[in-house]
């Protein structure tokens, strides 16, 4: 015996209101986790993000020195007027925040607004991805893979402006802590009107689904895993990431120093540098 079609679009609406709420508490356990990271390892994250990419620049300057010195002053004068090969990017290093040159990207897009509603700037979206594929969180090497891909379009959509691919990017069609209605889930397809009821229930049960999925699958999810079972085990993993962290700090920092040594060396080193 079929069941009446009354019955089935409340059963479908149960079900959505039990999957809002499945992702409400995932989302909260995702927020509360961040912010546990960002206190306890955000800082060197940062500090290593920002030797990062300075070490990057200083390999450069010695780059240069180098193949002056090779090709004479007058030859490399001529070769800067000529396209450079482009860098393969280190898909480790992440952009220290607030670069001076963004400003103008981001004083467009700052407390914008979608669909009538405001929605965070593009600097705190970025930050907050930034954070969840840190690859130094992953702690394996899917992690880890996972984490350079993402951080690759993340870098990429940051630096051009691209406020609506870092939304997409967050794995949300609105952006990351910011709370629409339902029907927002799947823009324009829910205004359609030729849709039943019951269709468009069945249309944002199955977007919350999968935003559900897609926030499962962040490594900073199992990163929260492991870190639970970590403390039954008696340990504190965030503490052994932060010693970890300290090392790397401490290792990029000596060979930031010893590039900025070879420089001074050259006579080509400033004295702001």
């Amino acid at each position: 015996m079929n069941r009446p079609p009354y019955r089935e679009l409340q059963e479908t609406r149960l079900q959505l209101q039990s999957a809002e709420a499945e992702l409400e508490d995932l989302e909260k356990q995702i927020r509360t986790f961040e912010a546990q990271v960002d206190t306890r390892l955000g800082v060197l994250l940062d500090q290593l993000s920002e030797l990062n990419a300075e070490t990057i620049e200083l390999d450069d300057r010695i780059r240069k020195i180098r193949e002056q010195r090779l090709y004479g002053a007058e030859l490399m004068s001529y070769m800067d007027g000529a396209p450079q090969p482009t860098r393969p990017p280190n898909l480790n290093d992440l952009p220290p925040m607030g670069f001076a040159q963004r400003s103008a990207i981001h004083s467009t897009v700052e407390g914008s607004v979608l669909a009538g509603v405001e929605v965070p700037g593009i600097k705190v979206l970025y930050r907050k991805l930034a954070r969840r594929y840190h690859p130094d969180l992953a702690r394996n090497a899917a992690d880890r893979l996972q984490s350079n891909q993402q951080m690759a379009e993340i870098n990429l959509a940051y630096n051009e402006g691209d406020l609506a691919k870092l939304m997409n990017l967050a794995g949300m069609v609105t952006p990351y802590g910011v709370e629409l209605p339902p029907s927002s889930l799947i823009p324009g397809i829910l205004q359609d009107k030729s849709l039943t009821d019951a269709e468009k229930v069945e249309l944002k049960l199955k977007g919350i689904r999968q935003q559900i999925t897609q926030l499962s699958n962040l490594p900073i999810v199992r990163l929260s895993l492991e870190v639970k079972l970590a403390r039954h085990q008696g340990r504190d993993l965030l503490y052994e990431m932060s010693s970890e962290l300290r090392y790397k700090v401490a290792r990029k920092t000596a060979e930031r120093d010893y590039l900025k040594a070879q420089i001074r060396a050259s006579g080509e080193f400033k004295a702001d540098g």
